[in-house]
């Protein structure tokens, strides 16, 4: 594309014209602050669409309203730019980033650069401020970050782990039949040999877990922002595993408040009474005796508010894997046993 330069060949009113163009149809949010009235007096469309002011008058929106609408957690953010906006200077720049509510109501990243706009004697008086949206590069570098840890652990797996069980193995299998090695320290020497390979059978499923679903599959890369559960449903037919798995999720968070179902129905009658902002994190089991664990996805994806699911089998049936990616809900799918790691994983994060 390119550049277009406001240059001599441009009269006046073609250069008014082509900013205004540029203005209305910026994707960035772009707007005026009034350090003196404490308000917005200037603002592209952008900024009504995506944020959701357009009930508000042409002109004006009072700082409570913009308050109103970054995240509790950043809103010192902005209290303590104030301070620094006014000793901006013509030639300074002032950049923030912080989580701004759009119009559907989910918080979005938000990189904003603020400069002088207008000055007087005792320093700027209006600062004109640039937003873009920073969730898809925010959301790169989360994987990116995310796809290092796990080559990082890959590593590790596989130079000691598997390293290690590998060398005992080596070892028996060099002493079993010597002649010096008698029965009893033969049997010794064979069940630490079935120990190895159990070691090793397991190590080579997590391997593959990782690669195969959990880490690298960017299906289940597209929420962006880590959510805050408010709540952590276990449905599941078996009450010693809901047991445990409780356990395993108080361990990682003692106040977390958890829910029990042995069947989907119960489960879907809940979620249509007590979710309504579907700020919930449901482990689902596949198999019940009755209507499982599809079945449930299958009524629950007609749901106006869903929760993310994240679906704990025992299967490790890859055709289990893909039918699980066809749910816009299902976050993950994890083979038991459920581990604190992952708990303190999705819910700490």
């Amino acid at each position: 594309m390119n550049s277009v330069f406001l240059n001599e060949h441009y009269s006046l009113e073609e250069k008014e014209h082509l900013l205004e163009t540029v203005f209305k149809n910026l994707a960035d949010l772009v707007f005026v602050f009034d350090l003196e009235q404490h308000r917005i007096v200037i603002r592209n469309p952008a900024l009504d669409t995506l944020l959701g002011f357009s009930h508000l008058s042409m002109s004006h929106i009072e700082t409570a309203d913009f308050i109103d609408i970054i995240h509790p957690e950043d809103q010192k953010l902005i209290f303590d730019a104030f301070e620094e906006i006014g000793n901006l200077t013509a030639q300074s720049k002032l950049s923030i980033e912080m989580r701004i509510r759009n119009a559907q109501g989910t918080y979005t990243f938000y990189q904003f650069w603020v400069t002088v706009f207008k000055q007087n004697g005792n320093g700027a008086n209006q600062v004109l401020c640039i937003a873009q949206d920073m969730s898809e590069k925010i959301k790169y570098e989360m994987h990116k970050q995310r796809s290092i840890n796990t080559l990082k652990e890959l590593s590790f797996i596989t130079s000691h782990e598997l390293r290690h069980e590998y060398a005992k193995i080596q070892s028996i299998i060099q002493l079993i039949d010597n002649q010096f090695i008698d029965e009893k320290e033969r049997q010794i020497l064979l069940l630490e040999a079935k120990q190895s390979i159990q070691i090793i059978n397991s190590t080579i499923f997590k391997i593959n877990h990782k690669l195969s679903f959990n880490q690298n599959d960017s299906f289940f890369e597209s929420t962006g922002v880590v959510a805050k559960y408010k709540k952590v449903l276990l449905v599941d037919d078996d009450a010693l595993t809901n047991m445990l798995n409780k356990k395993i999720i108080q361990v990682a968070i003692k106040e977390m408040p958890i829910e029990i179902f042995t069947n989907t129905e119960d489960a879907l009658k809940y979620l249509s009474v007590h979710d309504k902002q579907g700020d919930f994190l449901i482990f689902l089991d596949i198999n019940f005796p009755e209507k499982n664990g599809w079945d449930f996805l299958d009524t629950y994806i007609d749901f106006d508010k869903k929760s993310k699911v994240i679906m704990l089998s025992s299967s490790i049936d890859n055709e289990d894997r893909d039918r699980a990616r066809s749910y816009e809900m299902v976050i993950d799918y994890i083979t038991k046993p459920l581990s604190i790691d992952f708990v303190e994983g999705i819910l700490k994060a």
